[in-house]
């Protein structure tokens, strides 16, 4: 079956009459009924103030990759990535690869001007580029045991100096960053057992263990692909959720389950209609299932391909994508959505197989930076649907009343300016004039 309208018949939410229920439970988890309390000095109630809302960043994080962070030839370029990034993502994800990271025992590359390495801009670049835009860092990751691109080529055969050096890694890790990152994943596909079969017994739960001690603020994601999708999925007995559920037995502290969604499948197979990937009743009860397990559910990595530049391919890569989006928004456990390639020519390709992602053109951007029908609902949903901005006047007692979004805002109040925070449990803002 061809890459067409087709694949979305067991996604689409209008025609599976979901729409209601997810446009509902946007409302209930990301929305709170708020009042604005206008008073003066005294605390006597103002009528016929000029109220104006802005929201200025959501709750939600909205995150992609920045993993070409002044990675292209010009600056022309790095700044419309830079541009085109921060309208709509206010979380960024940091590469911390082991193998990148440290190419050399002991020699390291965080440092700004650090050796070039393709889609390796070194961190602390990026956690100034992130700064400058108001932008969340997210770690990605600190130990990823995969011999072929995770790991130091230096890496000694023997488990004990192998576990010490993951120690090792953690604690210097934890050193420089754990006051400067907030999010992080600590393992990387541990579900992946059979490439992993030379390396230290219960790495995993030890890497939990040390995070939960050096990152006592930070939030520590477990993060995976198998146990989700792609057949993998056993309910509770699913593979990653068995993993999580060692590890926090054995005092290891997760505080995120980590969801890759990447949709790597050939363009003549993925509309098959055995691709959970593409069912919303499958997703709503896989999130359901992890939400038993964990409180925070991040999506962590996405490609929805459009395989080329073909006007109906590019709009049914648009509709899969705002059909995950809402699903995923509407869900309240979920804490993030973070795209994985923003622009199509620059994704991972393996020097040493076949594994070419560019092939998927799972890109937001085309290879001329150019905007997709995709980026665009992105853009709409995160920047208009799920934005709150309006005007309003105090009535007789003082108040406006409003349904908000979860974020920051700033508020206007005749003219004077105040920054105030929406969460779940706002229900009135004071302004004191």
């Amino acid at each position: 079956m061809s890459y067409t309208m087709e694949c979305l018949k067991k996604l689409d939410l209008d025609k599976l009459g979901l729409s209601e229920v997810v446009s509902q439970n946007i409302k209930r988890n990301r929305m709170s009924s708020v009042q604005i309390k206008v008073t003066d000095k005294d605390g006597n109630p103002v009528n016929g103030a000029e109220i104006s809302v802005n929201q200025t960043d959501s709750e939600f994080k909205f995150g992609c990759n920045a993993f070409m962070v002044n990675q292209f030839d010009n600056e022309e370029d790095n700044d419309t990535y830079t541009e085109k990034f921060k309208k709509v993502f206010n979380q960024a994800v940091v590469p911390f690869y082991w193998r990148d990271d440290e190419p050399e025992r002991g020699k390291y590359r965080f440092e700004k001007g650090s050796e070039p390495i393709y889609r390796r801009p070194p961190a602390d670049e990026v956690l100034e580029w992130c700064e400058k835009l108001n932008i969340q860092p997210k770690a990605h990751n600190m130990v990823w045991l995969n011999p072929e691109i995770g790991l130091p080529a230096w890496m000694p055969k023997d488990k004990t100096k192998i576990q010490k050096l993951i120690d090792d890694r953690i604690r210097m890790l934890a050193e420089k960053y754990a006051d400067k990152i907030p999010v992080w994943d600590v393992c990387n596909e541990v579900a992946e057992a059979g490439v992993y079969e030379d390396m230290p017994e219960d790495y995993e739960v030890k890497a939990h263990q040390l995070a939960d001690k050096l990152f006592p603020d930070c939030h520590l994601i477990f993060n995976d692909y198998a146990g989700f999708n792609w057949g993998s999925y056993r309910k509770k007995r699913s593979l990653t959720y068995q993993l999580a559920k060692k590890i926090m037995y054995a005092g290891g502290r997760i505080d995120g389950i980590g969801i890759q969604n990447h949709l790597f499948i050939k363009e003549e197979a993925i509309c098959n209609d055995d691709n959970e990937m593409l069912q919303a009743e499958h997703i709503m009860d896989m999130l359901d299932t992890y939400s038993g397990l964990c409180d925070s559910l991040h999506i962590s990595e996405i490609t929805v391909p459009s395989y080329d530049s073909t006007p109906e391919k590019l709009e049914v890569q648009a509709r899969i994508v705002e059909n995950l989006y809402r699903l995923w928004f509407s869900t309240r456990n979920v804490k993030s959505i973070v795209w994985w390639n923003l622009v199509d020519g620059f994704a991972f390709v393996n020097p040493n197989s076949d594994w070419n992602e560019d092939y998927y053109g799972g890109g937001l951007l085309n290879h001329d930076f150019s905007e997709k029908p995709a980026y665009k609902v992105i853009d709409r949903l995160i920047n208009k649907e799920w934005h709150t901005e309006f005007d309003a006047v105090s009535d007789t007692v003082g108040q406006a009343t409003a349904e908000m979004f979860h974020g920051t805002y700033d508020i206007t109040v005749n003219g004077k300016k105040f920054t105030e925070k929406v969460d779940k449990d706002t229900s009135i803002i004071k302004i004191v004039l």
